[in-house]
Parts: structure tokens; sequence; C-alpha cells
């Protein structure tokens, strides 16, 4: 993919220009490389549909195959494309009309004219090359010229300006609407000044808001300073510019502001200062302008309020080691759970860190057995959980360290990663347009309105009371897992699993006050409670956990919601919803959940996650057959690795039957086998195991009599997963159904039902197959013995229709016929409690079923006839 870009806060100049390289560069995307100045993103919201310009979070950087750089030479004047810069597969190619600079693009073609605009250079070419010019391209190239010259009245205009303006109007330009996009009143002395408010400018953030600041000196007076101001905090899109300007004897302070943010007015004030809330400026004598602006930085730290804090977005509970731990112990826990340092804490006072780094170090020497006291970095870093997000981005930029503890008085309360700075920074990155829309964290969003719309009543009320009691506990909790995933999908799901950061066994003890029946776990601090009406919830403390080696039972330790999350299994299934009255419905996402489920995609969190637990390659499947879902590239081959690799036979028989069992009592199992099938998972599981055409067709048909017509059906008592696994078997040799059967450890009944199903299909096929056929009662006496999940897969293994409709028959109607008179309606005609009622209920059932008898008179009038008193 090509990409054309130009410097950040984009003129029409830089628009004009990237527009004009698109025609040199066929297919090639524009893209801004941060945001546009004001006038050029009003233009684009009148004009997008003409000229599709994007933002570089919509730009997939790795698949960038070649970069022009228009109406720039400098890497820091293009944002994040200067990281492709110096790529050997990328080549880059630069268009401009700036003088050097300190830090010039290396590019493999250059093209640098003296003339008053890059749109001037780049239309030459266009001409040159005689590529056509459309009425609309010419405007906007004569509008990039006319604001980069000042209206061709600048002393850098060059007569190639002149000629390139004179073109575009003989090809169209409509030159009175330019004045409608540009303002081009500037006098050289104006655009001097604003030129040097930029140029002595510097970008602070403070508290989450985006300061500019400047300071500079004029020799003459300039009117309406107040506008270059604000053209000076639109050009950085910040959300506040102050500066001041010295003239003579006096100097002038001026401010805008977004009045969200702060107000202007009030803020100068003191100063003797005046405006508006969004404007305000004030005169002082003999005010040095440098030291007056530096003044106002240190004053907006306590003007304006923190957006985000670090306790916002800092991961708690923490992992922390006391001192006399040995260095083997301390790096035994972070090859554990994947720490690359812990702080080291005595009772609540942090007293250092110790890395991994050091760790490796002292293990190289011989010191396993020392104390880690001995080599913790002491002094550490650390930052109140009321500071703002910003200050600690400071910190880590200032000291350039990887993890940043949050303290809440001398007590450890968090921990700041680069991943969490990094996230909790994006919003502020976006263009001002885009970031009103975007959540205050890349990670949380406010969806109430789905659980609203979704949930029913009586569902969003108990939510409520389970939120409103863990609030007063102190604690934090959250619905979790399938329920969250299944109501961005729209599908139904009555499970409610709760997840509490705090102490899940006392928040259910706190039910049993209610009269609720509570149970509680307290190795593994889980739980469930029963609400009236049966409504029973389960309930399990923030935890993670640690698997000893591939395929073992994990040992599970308390923890964060993000590290609870981050033990699951997929990234759809790693979304939590907040349920306290204080966040209600706020969403919580740190692994790209709900963006994956928009692509459709099915993504494990980490690339041990099959290794861990294979049992998540049967549940994998699963739910991307069910889901509509396709397993992410990686995770396929992850997947696809596991199974080479045998992992899956190392699973136990009751594991194995556990996932098998849930994967076959899918509302259509089929897909899900088929899919294991092309992903070799039988052959590994089952060696030797053929999966044909009838098998297939047999899953189909079991499939549809479910779906169709299971409302009918007896109760199978949980048992008809086997008759999927039966048809999975049917067309292996026996040696290998018998090992499928033994792998399972199937349960002696279990086992039994699956043999009959496999080796009696031939007798019932022969018992029920005639043309003439069995009477109803002959059915019923044949297959009354059989348990309903046998016949149900006979019925579809079957390749005669006529014993298909005859199981069938059973299955939906035989096998629920009985006579109307009962044992103690027979006593009450006269008959005595002897076997002989027995035999003459059998009868009566026999005639019902044949349709000799149809009522309840009928019973009597036979009774009494064919059984004598």
């Amino acid at each position: 993919m090509k990409v054309i870009t130009s410097h950040m806060g984009n003129d029409f100049d830089s628009l004009a220009s990237m527009v004009a390289a698109q025609k040199l560069y066929p297919g090639a995307r524009l893209c801004l490389s941060g945001s546009a100045s004001r006038t050029v993103r009003e233009f684009l919201k009148k004009h997008g549909s003409r000229w599709s310009v994007a933002t570089p979070k919509k730009i997939k950087f790795d698949e960038i195959t070649m970069l022009v750089v228009v109406d720039a030479r400098s890497r820091s004047r293009i944002g994040p494309f200067a990281s492709l810069l110096g790529k050997k597969n990328i080549p880059v190619h630069v268009y401009d009309h700036h003088p050097p600079s300190t830090d010039d693009i290396d590019a493999e073609f250059i093209a640098i004219e003296p003339v008053g605009a890059t749109t001037t250079l780049l239309v030459e070419i266009l001409l040159e090359r005689r590529i056509p010019i459309s009425s609309c391209e010419a405007t906007l190239f004569a509008t990039g010229i006319y604001e980069d010259t000042g209206g061709l009245t600048f002393s850098g205009t060059t007569p190639r300006d002149f000629a390139a303006v004179a073109r575009m109007k003989e090809l169209g330009a409509d030159l009175t609407s330019i004045p409608t996009f540009i303002e081009m009143t500037f006098s050289a002395p104006e655009r001097k000044i604003l030129d040097s408010l930029i140029e002595n400018s510097w970008i602070r953030f403070i508290n989450g808001a985006k300061a500019v600041f400047s300071a500079v000196s004029s020799p003459v007076y300039v009117d309406g300073l107040s506008l270059f101001v604000h053209r000076l905090r639109d050009y950085f899109d910040a959300d506040i510019a102050i500066a001041a300007v010295r003239m003579d004897t006096r100097t002038y302070l001026i401010g805008r502001s977004h009045d969200d943010i702060l107000d202007m007015a009030a803020f100068l004030s003191p100063l003797g200062g005046g405006g508006h809330p969004q404007a305000a400026s004030v005169t002082l004598h003999n005010a040095k302008p440098l030291p007056l602006v530096k003044e106002m930085e240190l004053r907006l730290s306590d003007a304006v309020k923190p957006s985000l804090t670090a306790g916002d977005i800092m991961t708690s509970p923490v992992m922390v080691i006391p001192p006399d731990s040995s260095v083997d112990d301390a790096y035994r826990i972070m090859i554990r759970y994947g720490h690359s340092a812990l702080p080291v804490v005595k009772g609540k006072a942090i007293l250092g860190l110790i890395t991994r780094k050091d760790l490796d170090k002292a293990h190289l020497h011989g010191f396993g057995k020392t104390l880690i006291r001995e080599f913790m970095t002491e002094g550490v870093i650390s930052i109140s959980r009321e500071a703002s997000v910003h200050e600690a981005h400071r910190l880590f930029v200032t000291h350039s360290i990887g993890r940043l503890p949050v303290t809440d008085g001398n007590r450890i309360a968090g921990i700041i990663t680069r991943t969490d700075l990094v996230k909790a920074l994006y919003p502020l990155s976006l263009p001002r347009e885009e970031r009103s829309g975007a959540p205050e964290l890349p990670w949380t969003e406010d969806v109430s309105w789905l659980l609203e719309k979704s949930l029913a009543p009586e569902s969003i009320g108990l939510l409520r009371t389970l939120g409103e009691r863990a609030e007063k506990l102190g604690m934090r909790a959250y619905i979790v897992g399938g329920i969250v995933r299944d109501l961005f999908l729209g599908r139904d799901n009555l499970d409610l699993d709760i997840v509490v950061e705090g102490d899940a066994p006392r928040f259910l003890k706190s039910w049993e006050k209610d009269g609720l029946r509570v149970s509680v776990h307290e190795r593994y601090k889980t739980g469930t409670v029963v609400f009236p009406g049966g409504k029973k919830v389960d309930v399990a403390t923030a935890r993670r956990e640690f698997y000893e080696f591939p395929v073992a039972q994990p040992k599970v330790f308390t923890d964060s919601l993000k590290h609870d999350l981050y033990r699951r299994d997929f990234t759809v299934n790693a979304m939590a919803v907040s349920i306290n009255l204080s966040t209600w419905g706020v969403l919580v996402d740190f692994f790209g959940g709900r963006r994956d489920l928009g692509k459709k995609i099915l993504k494990v969190l980490h690339n041990l996650s099959f290794v861990e637990d294979p049992t998540r390659v049967l549940r994998g499947i699963r739910l991307e057959q069910r889901l509509g879902l396709a397993l992410e590239d990686n995770t396929l081959r992850l997947l696809r690795s596991c199974v080479r690799g045998g992992l899956l036979v190392r699973l136990s028989g009751f594991r194995l039957r556990s996932e098998l069992e849930l994967s076959f009592r899918e509302r259509f199992p089929y897909p899900a086998a088929k899919r294991m099938e092309e992903l070799g998972v039988w052959e590994v599981l089952f060696p030797g195991l053929r999966l044909g055409e009838t098998g297939r067709r047999t899953f189909r048909r079991l499939g549809a009599f479910l779906g169709r017509i299971s409302r009918d059906f007896p109760d199978f008592r949980g048992r008809q997963w086997l008759a999927f696994f039966s048809a999975l078997l049917m067309e292996s040799p026996e040696n290998i159904r018998l090992a499928a059967i033994d792998r399972l450890n199937l349960p002696e009944s279990e086992r039994g039902i699956v043999v009959k199903c496999l080796s009696e299909l031939g007798a019932v096929e022969h018992e029920l197959g005639g043309r003439s056929g069995p009477s109803n009662s002959q059915i019923y006496a044949f297959l009354r013995d059989a348990d309903p999940a046998a016949c149900l897969f006979w019925s579809a293994a079957t390749g005669r229709w006529r014993v298909r409709r005859r199981i069938l028959l059973y299955l939906t109607r035989l096998h629920r016929t009985s006579p109307e008179l009962k044992g103690r309606d027979l006593i009450e005609l006269g008959y005595g409690a002897t076997p002989r009622i027995g035999a003459i209920l059998e009868k009566l059932k026999i005639l019902r079923l044949d349709g000799i008898l149809e009522n309840r008179d009928d019973e009597v009038r036979y009774v009494r006839y064919n059984f004598p008193l």
C-alpha cells in the first residue's frame, strides 16, 4: 500500500499537495500525520466525499510499501510516519519548498524547489506530464497556493506561483470561493508575528489537557493579537493556548481555552484580565514575555483538573515480594506469572524494586540463595493515585522506567506499566473531532443501554441488587465471559457469572443474613447464591491461574480483574461489565474482545494458551462454529501446532468426555465435528477413526431431528450426545470403536448404550423394515427396552426410510401412549389388587397403540367383556 502524507497541522498547501501527488501515484492513500488546521477540517467535512483522507489509526503500517511526503522535509514534522524512515523495503519520495532543517528526511527521490507553495511544484509536474486536472482539483490547488503565499503577496512568492494559479484559472478554478476557506488579510508584520508565535511555541500536557505556550517580542505594533493566539491553538489542535507578546513597553497576555477545560477569564483575573471563559487577555507594563508565560504554565497545574488519574489506569492488586525472599524464589514467581519486575514490600512500605535482569545476573554469578534485598533497586520512583496520567507519563520518560508503583498514602495501591500508559494516552492522540466520540479510556465504554435493551427487567433488578451490595462492602463486581459476549451478539444467555474484585466468600456470606441459600468454596474463593424464584448466581473472586506443566490443573491466586480476564481462553470471552451502581454498565475490555467480535474473529489471549489447556482447542472450534466466527490466523497456527504436538492425547478421559459432550450438545453439532476433522483433531484423539459420508449424514440428521421435533421426544436424561458420539464411530473398525470408548472412560451404562447403537442397527432394520411393516404395538414392544438415545441414533443412521419413520413414530408418539384407565380405576371396578391388573393394563396399552380402543369408555367395555370378575 502506498501512502501520501504531510506535516502535522495540515494547511491547504499540504492538503492540495497531497491531492496533486495522488495523481502522480495512482491508488495511493491520503493520510494526515496528525490533526489538521481548523479550516482544513471544515473543508474536508464539506468535501469529504470527493477526497478521502484517512487518519493514522486507520492505516495498517505493516502494509505500507511506499511513503510519499509532501510540504515537509523534516522527520519531526510527519508524526508516526517517521517510524517508517530508514526501512530498506519502503522507498520514500519527498516534495517540498522549505529551507533545509537539522533532521532532513533521507529519501530515495527528492524534489525541493524555492517556490512559494509546494502545490506549485506538483502542479508544474502534472502539467508537464499532461495529467488531466478537473475544475474542482484546480480550485483546491489554487487555494493551497493562495494560502501559503498570502494571496501571492508574501516575499517568498515567485513568478512560478503566479503562473501556476493562472493555469488553474484556465482549467476552471473558482477563485471567488477561495476567501471562503482561507483568510488572506494578514500583512507582512502580521504574518511575521504569527510565524514567530509558532516558531517559539512549546507544548505541555497539564492534567490531561494539551496546552501550547509562546512568548515573543515585536519591534512594531500589530493589532488583533487575539486572532493570532486563536490560530496558534488551532495550529497545534490544543485545548489551551497562552501567549505573551511584548510591543514597546507593553506586554499583551492572551489566552484561549475550551470552556470545559478551563475558565480563561477566571484564570487571568488575578492579573487584572477580563473576557470570556473561552477567551481572555490582560495588558501589563514592562513585563518580560517568557517569565510571564512560564508563570502561567506553573499556575495551570492547579487550575486544570486532571481528566484521568493514575488510580484510573493502574493494575490492582499488585503482586509483591518481601525483602527476605531468595533470588531463586523471586525468579520462580516471575517465570510463573510473566512479570519482568516485582515491588519489594515490607508491611505496607515499598522498599525497592527487583527486576528480571537483576535476577538473571544474580543467577549467573551463583547467588540463587541470596536474599533479594542485596540486589533490589532502592529509592523507587512512585506516584500518588490522585496524580494525573500525564504526570505518570513525565515520570516514565524522565526516569526511563518500565513500571511505576502507585501509592495511596504509604500503602502500595497498584502499578502502571508502559502498556497501561500508552493505552491511557491514546485518546489524546486523536484529532479533537474524533476524540469526542472516543471513550475516556480505550478499554472502557458505557454499554448500560445494551444491558437495558437486552436483559429482562428481573435480571436487571438482580444485577443492580448485586452491584449495590458489592459497593456497600467496598468491592467491585462485574458480569463476565459468555453473557457479555452474547450481549453484543444479540444472543440469549441466562447464565449470570459474577466476578468481584475483593473477597467473594465475604460477599457470598453477606447474603445469608437475607435468608438466602449460599454455598461457598473457600479453597477457590468461589460460590453460589440462590435468589427467590430459584435464580442461581455463580460468584468468583478475581484471580489468576498458573499451570505447572502442560495439561495440568491450574493453581489459583487472588488477583485483579485484568489478570482474571487474561487467564481466560479467547478475547471475546475476556470482557466484563461493571454492575456497581457508581459505574453501572461500563464495559471493561483490556484485550480487544469487542473489536474482534466486530471483525468476526476468534483470538487467543496469549501464545501458550493451547499448551496450558488443550481443551481450548475443542472449545475454540465449538465457539467458532456456534458464533459464526473465524479462528484468527495466528490462533489457527497455534491450534494446529497444539494438535500436531500431541497435547490433546495427554488430556484425561474425564476432561475429554466433558468437552465432547458439550460439543455434541450444541444446537447444530455437525459443523464443529466437520471442522475437527479438517484440523486433524479426530485422528489425534482416536487414531484410525474414519468419518465418512454415512457418519456425516447421520450427524446432520440427528441435528435436524433434535432441532425440529425434539419437543415430542422422550427424556434423554442428558444422554443424547451419545448418539452423536456413535455417529462419529459408526464407520470405523470395531477395534477403533472400542479404543475410543475406552479413551473416554465412559461409565458402564453409557458404554452399553454406545455399543448397542453400533452393534444392533442391522437387527433394528431387519425387525422394523418390512414393507407391510409391524404394528404400532410391535414397534413399541421392540424399542421399549432400548435407551431413547440409541433409538435416536438408529433413526438417523438407517438408510431405510420406513425404519426411520417407524422409530420416529415411537420417539414422538408411541413411547407416551398409555390407557386412560389406571390400576386404581380397575380396583374401583371390582378387580382385586393382583398381578392380573398389570396384565389387563398391558393389554389395554397394546390395543390403544394399535388404535382399536380410542377412549375410556372403550377401555371399560373391553375389560368387562374380556376379563369378567
